[in-house]
């Protein structure tokens, strides 16, 4: 399988090498982070990707139950 750059902030793989690689870091194009880039295969970033969508749906689904429950007479 592939390799994939991960920004460890925002999760975006749109990954460059920073200062043109001279400090070793990356910069993230899409939230601005500049450091370290997280290395893993595709699948693993799939995985990764899926569960933080099951995560905020659950999330969000929780947060409507509790409004429903504030507005009840």
């Amino acid at each position: 399988m592939r390799k994939v750059l991960v920004c460890p902030v925002c999760k975006s793989t749109d990954i460059a090498l920073d200062a043109g690689g001279y400090t070793g870091k990356y910069i993230c194009k899409d939230c601005g982070y500049v450091g370290i880039a997280i290395e893993m295969t595709e699948g693993e970033y799939e995985q990764i990707k899926e569960s933080e969508e099951i995560s905020k749906k659950v999330i969000k689904e929780k947060s409507h139950d509790i409004d429903e429950e504030e507005h009840k007479p």
